[in-house]
């Protein structure tokens, strides 16, 4: 055996059963978030009625695919008002950013960071879960998780994201436990991600409330 392995594992598991998520860094416009009681723990994000409000809480930028793989991340939320919120839930290249990683508010596609892959749902469309992406600044095209349970209101959702190297970047979508999509040439897999969970306002105050966040990948 090499005396390169084992090399180990990398492991970030937040349940929120703390006053200070010191492991995450929270960017706030307009809206708040904080612990609240709840089974487990909770994480809330507590959005307002302005248009350009938004949450991005995030880790450190320490995973990169080429390096490490499969690389997992599981999130489990629900919010209340569907219909009236976006988010996101994925990786990003950038930890505190402007935004969303990536958005599509009224039927417009953006992102806010360079690259960055992950779930998406913009509530005032429908209901569906998306899978987005952007490479090197170019939007991916989004598909439609369709084979996948719509989010619906205050619904404990779990969102798995399965990210390899493979055929220009692999990522295996997951809602509840079922695969729902598999991705090819889906993203740089050279880049430094961090993980992300981020909101932005839809004119409607909105509670989002996140049971975990787990991310692992080999060292």
């Amino acid at each position: 055996m090499s005396g390169e392995y084992p090399r180990g594992i990398i492991t970030l598991f937040e349940d929120f059963q703390r006053d200070n998520v010191t492991s995450l860094q929270e960017t706030v416009s307009g809206a708040s978030m904080a612990p609240v009681s709840g089974h487990g723990g909770l994480y809330r994000v507590t959005g307002s009625t302005g248009e350009g409000d938004y949450t991005v809480l995030a880790g450190q930028l320490a995973w990169e695919v080429d390096e490490g793989h499969p690389l997992i991340m599981e999130v489990r939320l629900r919010t209340n008002l569907v219909a009236n919120v976006s988010i996101f839930v994925g990786f990003s290249d950038a930890v505190a950013d402007t935004g969303p990683a990536i958005e599509d508010e009224d039927g417009t596609l953006a992102a806010n960071a360079d690259d960055a892959f992950g779930f998406l749902l913009e509530g005032e469309q429908d209901a569906t879960w998306q899978a987005v992406a952007v490479d090197t600044t170019v939007l991916d095209t989004q598909e439609a998780l369709t084979k996948g349970a719509d989010a619906a209101n205050s619904t404990w959702q779990t969102l798995r994201l399965e990210a390899n190297p493979n055929d220009s970047g692999t990522v295996k979508y997951f809602i509840d436990g079922e695969l729902v999509a598999t991705k090819t040439s889906w993203f740089d897999s050279s880049i430094v991600y961090c993980p992300v969970v981020s909101t932005d306002g839809r004119a409607t105050a909105v509670l989002t409330d996140i049971d975990y966040i787990f991310v692992e990948a080999p060292r």
